[in-house]
């Protein structure tokens, strides 16, 4: 009989693989139109003029483009580095109230110290996460320029021997 009543087992749905379609081509980031328009900002008036109107209406233009459903859960858990700082800052409000707490036994102390702890904690959890993507970016983008510069490198040296293959390699790529 069990729990739940009944001695009929539960159905179990089944899952399917995605199947990617072969017709669909891949769609890069290159090939896509872009997202925001390149404007050049208006160079009349003196330089130091000029910084601060631009300065005020940038922050005016900011200001008005906010709206309330832009604060949304899905919003904030699609944002990098959100999760790990939350996280963060819930260790620290727990370790920070519960030690406060049985230190000094008041509920209110320990109350605002692990408020501090969350806030603290979010700061440094987002500051670390931030470092390391931009450490990471940073890495990438290094290894991308030495690939850039080994393949140019192997390029010039098969352009100096005259190869075969680099004669082949120039018409595959000029096939397109």
């Amino acid at each position: 009989m069990g729990w739940f009543g009944g001695g009929v087992p539960a159905k179990v749905s089944t899952v399917s693989e995605l199947k990617e379609n072969p017709r669909a081509t891949p769609q890069f980031l290159e090939d896509l139109p872009p997202k925001f328009e390149d404007v050049a900002p208006n160079t009349s008036g003196s330089p130091r003029q000029q910084s601060h109107s631009e300065q005020q209406a940038s922050l005016m233009d900011a200001a008005g483009q906010v709206m309330l459903s832009d604060f949304t859960v899905e919003r904030f858990i699609g944002m990098p580095c959100f999760r790990e700082a939350m996280i963060t800052g819930f260790q620290a409000m727990g370790v920070l109230g519960t030690v406060t707490f049985l230190i000094h036994k008041n509920p209110t102390r320990s109350l605002h110290w692990s408020m501090c702890g969350f806030f603290l904690g979010n700061l440094v959890g987002w500051e670390q996460c931030r470092s390391l993507r931009r450490r990471s970016f940073q890495m990438v983008e290094k290894a991308r320029q030495e690939k850039d510069e080994r393949n140019r490198k192997k390029i010039e040296q098969q352009q100096k021997e005259g190869d075969d293959q680099y004669e082949k390699f120039k018409e595959f790529n000029n096939k397109k």
